[in-house]
């Protein structure tokens, strides 16, 4: 009895299997039933395996599928209404991309693969922009870009992307390609061709420029939009939207090239349009400019440095508009002392203003100079008398020294008292004192060796020379008994004296001085024509107001001299002559002084007294006369006052 339970319960089973079986069967077979003549199809699923799904689109479509073995899972499907062959393969491939697998057609057969696997396998590629019918169909499209970067638009739209789909970029043609289904590329496409438009994208423009300068244009549109990216920055934060201007001047053709999007291309553009203008006449760039008081080389030389000594004085972190431009043209023309400039514009008020202020009267020095050997051994023999005249700041002044005070009448007392020969004097003297230099002509001990004045222009150097030219023989040489050839050089023995003076805002006048005193050496010289010369320097720089005489001196020299008398005629026979003359030797040492009085000219007035002045002097000419340190040509002079 419990045997025949077990195998009535165990036959049940069975058949209920039998029975599933058959309806799993049966249900294709009757979807595919309900297919009309009309061509449309009622799709119900409940639960079925993928496998009978898609045997169930093969024959309803007459296609050949070739299904992975990786393609496993259950299908549930629910259609109210019919739909169209066509419509029940595009829900045939939304099954498969839910399952994450699509279809790859290859020839007469329909590969079904994972979709990792067929995005390298033979995928629809085509190239698009117009958006196509949505499916879930995996494709491959290439799409162009017009305006938009491909690299930003890859990062801005891979992760709308759904998993599993590809979005790269190609810079080079500015393209994307993606792989996805044709659903997510609808969606692309839309989102692309909202962006991809006018005035988002960079591109190049070439810009002539027929009258003005590319580089200073392309320096002034560059801080033009260097100022408003700052100012836009400032206000929010930068993106990938965000695009520069950068602009580059071509000065082999005088154009900019500019990378810009459409808008500020356009912006540009329309700038150096109304930019690019010639210049009215009177503006031209070159010009000339006459001076009246500088000299044209030496102004064109100052100029030209302006421009690199402005760049020099920058400052490092700090960006500061140049003075003046670097492309400044200054030539010098000497026949007419003018200037000849070619620069810009903007560049003329800065050099009109410097030209201004440089090309103006300089003063003069009137310099007056005493140079005077006197004998060291009868230093005290030599003396100074002194004579004031007026007061300094209203008091009586006396010039310190010994035995004087300010209110010896008729003048101050001598400097020395009662050491000075009769008639000579010499001094220094102020606004408010006269100096008189006197010395007799017979007095051998005081040589007056050169009185020179000059009128020199200040910070020019003034040369006086005065002395002979020595022959000096350097070589000589005899080609035989009768023939004997000799050289000569030529050298200055004399008086050099250079001055450079320079005058302040307060009339000090400052002297750069150098002078130079040789003279023949006769005690030392044993071949008359290899003479041998002293030489005494002094050179110095000195300040001085303006009609005071300053000293300069102290130089000692001691020269050595022969003396030989004798009978005549007995004395030159040889051994016995010595017995008929005589010979002595001395040294003689002097000291050199050198008085200077410069007087500053910077009106024709002043010039004019002076002229006056020393035009008296010369009408009393005739009344004194001073002995030179050529003793065999006596002159007649008039000394420093």
């Amino acid at each position: 009895m419990l045997q025949d339970s077990r195998n009535s319960f165990t036959l049940k089973h069975i058949c209920l299997i039998l029975v599933v079986l058959a309806l799993v069967w049966l249900c294709p077979v009757q979807a595919a039933q309900n297919q009309d003549d009309s061509g449309f199809v009622s799709m119900d699923f409940n639960d079925v395996d993928i496998g009978v799904f898609i045997r169930f689109i093969s024959k309803l479509t007459q296609k050949n599928f070739v299904v992975d073995t990786k393609v496993r899972g259950k299908v549930t499907i629910i259609s109210p209404e019919k739909i169209s062959v066509d419509e029940a393969y595009k829900v045939f491939e939304s099954v498969l991309d839910i399952y994450g697998f699509a279809t790859v057609e290859s020839g007469s057969v329909v590969k079904i693969i994972p979709a990792v696997n067929a995005r390298g396998d033979n995928v629809d590629t085509r190239v698009a922009r117009d958006v196509e019918q949505a499916s879930d169909k995996l494709v491959t499209r290439l799409i162009p870009l017009t305006y938009a970067s491909s690299d930003e638009l890859k990062s801005l739209l891979s992760p709308m992307l759904a998993k599993g789909s590809l979005l790269l970029s190609h810079a080079d043609s500015n393209m994307l390609i993606a792989t996805a289904t044709l659903a997510s590329i609808d969606r692309l496409l839309k989102l692309i061709n909202s962006i991809d438009v006018e005035g988002v994208g960079r591109k190049i423009t070439v810009l002539p420029i027929k009258y003005a300068d590319a580089e200073k244009m392309v320096t002034n549109l560059t801080n033009i939009y260097t100022a408003k990216t700052r100012k836009i920055s400032g206000n929010r934060r930068k993106n990938s939207n965000d695009f520069s201007v950068e602009m580059v001047a071509d000065e082999r053709t005088n154009s900019i090239i500019l990378l810009a999007s459409e808008q500020e291309s356009a912006q540009i553009t329309a700038l150096v349009d109304a930019l690019d203008k010639e210049v009215p006449k009177g503006e031209e760039k070159i010009r000339v400019f006459y001076l009246e008081h500088a000299t044209a080389e030496e102004l064109s030389a100052v100029l030209q440095e302006i421009p690199e000594s402005g760049n020099d004085s920058k400052k490092i972190g700090q960006k500061k508009a140049p003075l003046l431009s670097d492309d400044i043209k200054i030539t010098a023309d000497k026949a007419t002392n003018s200037l000849i400039i070619i620069a810009d514009k903007d560049d003329y008020p800065v050099l009109e203003e410097v030209i201004k202020k440089l090309d103006v009267p300089r003063s003069m020095v009137y310099i007056e100079c005493l140079i005077m050997e006197m004998n060291a051994d009868r230093s005290l023999d030599f003396g100074m008398e002194w004579q004031a005249e007026g007061s300094i700041h209203g008091d009586n002044t006396g010039f310190g020294g010994f035995g004087t005070s300010a209110s010896d009448s008729g003048g101050l007392a001598s400097v020395v008292g009662g050491v000075l020969p009769s008639g000579f004097s010499m001094g220094v003297f102020g606004g408010n004192f006269q100096a008189i230099v006197q010395a007799y002509k017979l007095d051998s001990d005081v040589k007056i060796l050169s009185t020179p004045q000059l009128l020199t222009t200040e910070n020019e150097e003034s040369t006086i020379t005065i002395g002979k030219n020595v022959a000096y023989q350097t070589r000589s040489a005899a080609e035989d008994s009768s023939t004997t050839y000799s050289s000569y050089e030529y050298k200055d023995v004399g008086i050099t004296l250079k001055i450079t003076p320079s005058i302040s805002h307060d009339r000090l006048v400052r002297l750069d001085f150098y002078q130079e005193v040789t003279k023949l050496d006769t005690a030392n010289t044993t071949n008359a024509d290899r003479p041998t010369t002293l030489k005494r320097e002094l050179e110095t720089t000195i300040i001085v107001e303006d009609g005071n005489t300053v000293v300069i001196g102290g130089l000692i020299d001691e020269s050595l001299s022969k003396e030989v008398g004798k009978v005549p005629c007995l004395g030159d026979i040889p051994l016995l002559g010595n017995a008929f003359k005589s010979q002595s030797s001395g040294s003689d040492r002097t000291n050199l002084f050198i008085f200077l009085t410069p007087r500053v000219v910077k009106t024709t007035l002043e010039a004019k007294d002076i002229y006056q002045e020393k035009k008296d002097k010369m009408d009393e000419l005739h009344k004194q006369e001073i002995k030179l340190y050529d003793e065999d040509a006596p002159i007649k002079s008039i000394l420093l006052n």
